[in-house]
């Protein structure tokens, strides 16, 4: 399966776009180190693929064949998978500056996941010919997938790629994309290998020969300290790709939580609402209504332009200085310019509310955080729970398809599944790619920009949140005088429903005092003869001498009551 609009493998390499490295002109090293290589990057389509696939474009220049792995889609060919991928927003700053620039990309079909994973016989020659540095960015990144389908998709589908790249002998770098909370049940971690929660050939076969019932009793066990299987199986593939690293030129890059475009080449983007920027535009949107996190932790956000820059510069280190195999680094903030889960709640509160208004939204955006389960439940119930049957009661009743007890059902969740990173705080270290950047030379460190200490946070919250507006909810920015006085108004209702509920709580509490306290009275008037019927009481009545002080009168009715009682009995 190929595109036309880039040359056929059959032909001649100087029919391609490949520069010979004779050709590399005198410049910045990183683009003069990848002119006239090719590249084969898995997970072209996904968030952190496309981002070096348009670095790469756009910053190298001479750049050879960058071949993109997709998986098969039935009724498209190779040319309509290509047009539909360099349509994408993120291509729109290069395809103004070179309107030519697909001829350096090449779609090959294959799924890493598919039991019969196999490359057209050309499509393989040209990938051992060409290739000398491969991107496996290609995984699931979904926390609630089974155990089988995380482990085919993410430890053997890079088996097979490591099976792949041992075929290609010009391999100078083998880029496996991990995370940094594959290892997150260390507080502190480092830029070094980890023991693996099992052997992966072992759980490779486990999943193959076991059904699902069986793998969903293991899960658990297999997961330990690990939030899901996500991290799990990221775990596991550190170590299967570690083995190669005696036949492979491995770099393991763990980048941490990924975030929108901070700079180029378009602020603010994302190509969708997973991860926090789900969150972001739940909470603007005044879906969100209570959350389960701690405010005072901090979190480890890096935007993905800085993130493909990492990448694409620690693979330039890799070759160049002939780093030992495997190199690990933590592609992650660190302790450059770290924010807190509360500072950032207050900037994106503060920028929806005064600067950048989402609109429509469902309430005024003003969420309410705790670390307490059950304080979070009953707000959960009374805030989320409650008003998404109540809404979608009166949105049936007008002849519209309810949605929104769907979308408080899968908010939920996506809160659940988020909670462990929330309610947790962690120590990176990124020693090695601090180190790579200041020996980059000042041209590199301006194009492949990766400094975190640069990023204003608030400024970069106001471009992830028109960049949510504009890109993903398709919500103009043209009228944000008008947004902000509809702002204004959702304010002034929030005021007056929170009024009426804390007048009507109040009204209630003063109505039931009068019961309240006749209870109370006929609680103590029923102790108080208990208490004085007590035979210690008694005996201490007739042993305290009686003073010739004048005493109230109901002090005296009180004692000779009890002198009268005690005669009595």
């Amino acid at each position: 399966m190929h595109s036309s609009a880039s040359p056929s493998p059959n032909e001649t390499k100087s029919a391609m776009v490949a520069v010979g490295r004779e050709d590399v002109r005198s410049g910045p090293q990183v683009p003069q180190w990848y002119a006239g290589r090719s590249v084969l990057v898995t997970g072209a389509t996904g968030f952190l693929g496309i981002a070096i696939v348009e670095k790469l474009l756009r910053s190298c220049p001479q750049i050879g064949t960058i071949y993109i792995l997709v998986r098969p889609k039935r009724g498209q060919d190779p040319q309509e998978r290509l047009e539909a991928y360099v349509s994408n927003v993120m291509f729109s700053k290069i395809r103004g500056e070179r309107p030519d620039f697909a001829r350096h990309l090449f779609v090959i079909a294959g799924d890493v996941s598919s039991p019969d994973f196999q490359l057209e016989d050309q499509d393989m020659a040209s990938l051992r010919r060409d290739v000398s540095v491969v991107f496996h960015c290609a995984a699931s990144v979904r926390f609630d997938d089974s155990l089988r389908q995380a482990v085919t998709t993410n430890v053997v589908g890079t088996k097979r790629m490591l099976q792949l790249a041992e075929q290609l002998p010009n391999l100078q770098a083998f880029l496996y994309i991990s995370t940094s909370f594959c290892h997150s049940d260390h507080q502190v971690i480092e830029e070094k290998l980890y023991p693996a929660k099992a052997d992966p050939e072992k759980i490779m076969n486990i999943v193959s020969s076991m059904d699902d019932d069986l793998l969903g009793l293991i899960t658990p066990k297999l997961l330990g300290n690990l939030p899901n299987t996500y991290a799990l199986t990221k775990n596991l593939t550190e170590e299967l790709v570690a083995r190669y690293s005696d036949r492979l030129p491995i770099v393991i890059a763990r980048p941490s939580i990924v975030t929108p475009v901070w700079r180029e080449p378009v602020e603010g983007w994302a190509p969708n609402m997973n991860g926090p920027v789900g969150f972001f535009v739940a909470g603007g949107k005044g879906v969100l209504r209570a959350m389960l996190a701690c405010l005072n932790f901090k979190t480890d956000i890096v935007p993905i332009d800085c993130t493909a820059n990492a990448i694409i510069a620690v693979a330039w280190h890799f070759g160049e200085t002939r780093q030992a195999s495997p190199y690990v680094c933590n592609i992650t903030n660190g302790e450059q310019n770290r924010i807190t889960w509360g500072e950032l709640m207050k900037n994106l509160i503060r920028i929806d509310t005064t600067e950048v208004p989402l609109r429509p939204i469902l309430w005024y955006p003003q969420p309410i955080v705790t670390t307490s389960v059950l304080w979070y439940t009953i707000c959960h119930f009374f805030l989320e729970f409650l008003p998404a049957y109540i809404l979608d009661f009166f949105i049936r009743l007008s002849g519209r398809k309810p949605f929104l007890v769907h979308v408080k059902n899968r908010l939920h969740s996506a809160k659940i599944m988020m909670g462990y990173y929330v309610l947790h705080e962690w120590t990176f270290i990124n020693k090695n790619i601090v180190s790579m950047y200041e020996l980059m030379a000042p041209e590199d460190q301006e194009t492949f920009y990766f400094n975190l200490k640069e990023v204003n946070q608030y400024e970069y919250c106001k471009k992830s949140l028109i960049g949510a507006k504009r890109y993903i909810l398709n919500e103009s920015i043209d009228d944000i005088p008008g947004d902000l006085r509809y702002m204004r108004r959702m304010y002034y209702l929030h005021v007056i429903v929170r009024t009426l509920f804390y007048g009507l709580l109040l009204w209630l509490l003063y109505s039931m005092s009068e019961p309240a306290l006749e209870m109370v009275e006929t609680a103590m008037e029923y102790l108080t003869s208990v208490f004085y019927g007590a035979p210690v009481i008694r005996a201490l009545a007739y042993d305290v001498p009686v003073s010739s002080t004048v005493l109230p009168d109901d002090v005296v009715d009180v004692k000779n009551s009890c002198c009268q009682f005690c005669s009595n009995n």
